[in-house]
């Protein structure tokens, strides 16, 4: 189901305040104006012109939004444009859809073992910060060196290898 604000902006002409600038989305989004446009070449983005000015409406952000996450997880350009050829009904051969299905279910699975993986990195290196945060707590005040934070490293060292060596299953 869509909502009211893709439908009326599908619908009427967009309001306003839901249109943007290349400035905007590129300060939004914290990138370059370029980068926005490098997008629009490769195919990704297409926006509405207005004198010669690139127009951003809303689906525009969300996809825009989607790529940019797509990017910071490791998609190539190539692989973000393959799923949106797909999303945008572009591609409608059974068998090259039936193609990129698998090729879309192995991804699921990689992603999948790759938030397993940052969950662990992530839990591992609280646990370290929480040693590091007791370390300074009770540090001795004559500046000795006593023990030391880095008196853990072995043992978290081996603690992660033991995550990796019972976690690992190469896809």
């Amino acid at each position: 189901m869509r909502s009211n604000l893709t439908t009326n902006s599908v619908t009427s002409p967009p309001k306003q305040q839901d249109i943007w600038g290349i400035a905007d989305m590129a300060d939004h989004f914290e990138i370059t104006t370029r980068a926005i446009r490098f997008y629009e070449d490769k195919g990704l983005l297409t926006p509405h012109r207005a004198g010669g000015r690139r127009m951003f409406n809303i689906q525009d952000r969300e996809r825009l939004e989607k790529i940019l996450c797509a990017k910071r997880i490791g998609f190539s350009l190539e692989d973000i444009k393959q799923f949106l050829e797909v999303t945008d009904g572009n591609v409608t051969d059974t068998k090259e859809l039936l193609r990129r299905k698998t090729s879309f279910e192995a991804v699921i699975t990689r992603l999948r073992r790759k938030r397993k993986d940052i969950e662990i990195i992530a839990k591992d290196m609280q646990d370290l910060c929480a040693v590091i945060d007791n370390y300074i707590e009770n540090a001795p005040q004559d500046g000795s060196k006593k023990g030391g934070v880095f008196q853990f490293a072995e043992a978290y060292d081996a603690m992660f290898r033991a995550h990796l060596d019972e976690d690992f299953t190469p896809i």
